[in-house]
């Protein structure tokens, strides 16, 4: 009987010590515990790692262990891999005091968005917003996600809900602000707006919305002032600039718009759609000051990034002669005295005589001429209409059909329409039976060579 006693005593007490041993290996020591918080909190990530994994080693079931894994890494940037220790915490659903899971599946939401991975990201947040209501953080970060998938009316919905749990969050009236803006009610769009301002009077992200309802609204003066406000927002600056450069370009201003421009390439390449916008309005403030050369480094530039963008494969095709045909780039890019010059050369090289000249814009001069010689001496002479067109825009049926008008309302013999580019084919059919003489780029660079100015 006494054998059978002490053999149960033993066994009872190898149980009890297997049992300590387990829950040894299972959990983490309070001094390490401190030791891991402190070190993630000092950034001492490869010491965190190292630990964690050793707990790791001993028991792979360790959820501390697993979650200080996927903080590590998580500040490591390396959010590939903290998702996974994360996302092994929630599929076991085996949580402690160390990794509650509101915890986890907040570091997991914020992962998923640095993976890009929205879907799921929005997934982790709702839950959240289910778990703790009242937190207003949560459904503006759902709010987001639904604005960034263009489900605008579920956005707004979160939003509304940010501010009914938190009247004084701004950034919720920003986003309000924005997608009324987007849904083009510029008098609602600016309340929320304002709103935000008032909130938040350093933020510089609303002053961008209104001061694009203001451009909208014909108001450039109040739209200028509020892109420069709209400046100290890192994440706007590019595009305010750009937006100061597009007014600054319509008013005329092309030094402004220049100089705006350069500021906003100068910013960096981060933002490729605002780059690619920017040097194509700048490769037009060249066009219209008439520096060519830099207009085409500009295009070149965007064709590099990308090639079908807008109609810079065209602009490219017909400025190409520039760089091999000095005459032709003189002829595009001088002033308006020296193009008036090259017009009456070209004129006079056709045997004409001319007898009005008349400069109708910086890229148009208009020629009245006369035959220096006919095979009637006493033929009464009718003047020949010439118009001669630096512009690089293909000339269309409208132009010469208003060409055709004005040579019957004076008389005129015969009319002939130089350009600097290509005719469209509405626009040579119609001349093709009438005494209409088209002139294009490849002849009048042929002629450009026999003439001197």
């Amino acid at each position: 009987m006494g054998s059978i006693v002490v053999f149960v005593l033993v066994f009872a007490g190898a149980a009890v010590v297997a049992f300590v041993i387990f829950l040894m290996k299972r959990m983490v020591g309070p001094r390490r515990l401190v030791a891991l918080d402190n070190a993630l909190e000092n950034g001492n990530t490869k010491t965190v790692i190292r630990h964690a994994k050793t707990l790791l080693s001993r028991n792979e079931r360790n959820v501390d262990a697993h979650w200080y894994l996927g903080e590590a890494y998580r500040l490591e940037n390396r959010f590939d891999l903290a998702a996974v220790e994360f996302k092994y915490i929630t599929n076991t659903a085996r949580y402690s005091n160390i990794c509650p899971e509101l915890k986890v599946r907040e570091s997991l939401a914020h992962t998923y968005l640095k993976l890009g991975q929205l879907d799921e990201a929005q997934k982790e947040f709702i839950l959240l917003t289910k778990m703790e209501p009242n937190n207003y953080e949560y459904h503006f970060n759902v709010g987001k996600l639904f604005e960034e998938r263009n489900f605008t009316d579920s956005a707004l919905a979160n939003y509304k809900k940010v501010i009914s749990l938190n009247p004084k969050h701004a950034p919720a009236y920003t986003r309000i602000g924005v997608i009324l803006f987007m849904k083009k009610m510029p008098h609602e769009s600016k309340n929320a707006l304002m709103m935000a301002i008032r909130l938040d009077p350093h933020s510089g992200s609303p002053y961008f919305y209104l001061g694009k309802i203001s451009r909208a609204a014909g108001d450039a003066a109040t739209a200028v002032s509020q892109f420069e406000k709209a400046l100290k927002d890192p994440e706007m600056r590019q595009r305010a600039m750009y937006e100061r450069a597009f007014i600054f370009f319509a008013k005329g201003d092309m030094k402004q718009a220049v100089d705006e421009l350069e500021r906003a390439l100068n910013a960096g390449e981060d933002d490729l759609p605002v780059v690619l916008a920017s040097r194509y309005l700048l490769a037009q403030c060249f066009e219209v000051s008439k520096d060519i050369v830099h207009a085409v480094e500009q295009w070149e530039k965007i064709y590099e990034k990308n090639p079908k963008y807008k109609d810079v494969a065209e602009k490219l095709a017909i400025y190409g002669d520039l760089r091999s045909d000095d005459k032709l780039k003189d002829f595009l890019t001088a002033s308006q005295q020296k193009f008036q010059e090259y017009c009456t050369a070209i004129v006079e090289s056709m045997g004409l005589a001319i007898q009005d000249v008349f400069p109708r814009s910086q890229d148009l001069i208009e020629l009245y001429a006369l035959e220096t010689q006919s095979k009637w001496r006493n033929a009464k002479k009718a003047p020949s209409i010439i118009k001669v067109y630096r512009s690089v825009d293909p000339i269309g049926y409208d132009t010469i059909r208003n060409l055709y008008d004005q040579m019957r309302k004076m008389n005129a013999n015969r009319s002939i329409c130089i350009a600097a580019s290509k005719f469209t084919r509405t626009a040579m059919e119609f001349a093709q039976i009438r005494p209409i003489e088209l002139i294009d780029k490849e002849e009048l660079t042929r002629i450009l060579q026999g003439i001197k100015v």
